[in-house]
């Protein structure tokens, strides 16, 4: 599951998992998710765990983020 941060705000830190590959959204939704660091409200981009980024490299290009309510698509 990964976490939509800004490229500002970066990876997110302090959680179980490390975050350390970041993607942007297809541009289409790209306006309208926003980071979820709890003060900033720039477009975010989807950083992905070393698992999910193993799958970004096998092709696949659908994940979920934050709670699992929403699936984004990557670049």
């Amino acid at each position: 599951m990964g976490l939509a941060r800004c490229e500002t705000c970066g990876a997110p830190r302090g959680l179980k998992r490390n975050y350390t590959h970041v993607h942007n959204l297809v541009a289409s939704v790209n306006s309208s998710i926003l980071c979820g660091a709890p003060t900033c409200i720039g477009p975010a981009c989807i950083w992905l765990t070393d698992e999910e980024e193993q799958q970004y490299l096998d092709g696949e290009r659908s994940f979920h983020y934050s709670n699992r309510a929403v699936q984004v698509q990557v670049i």
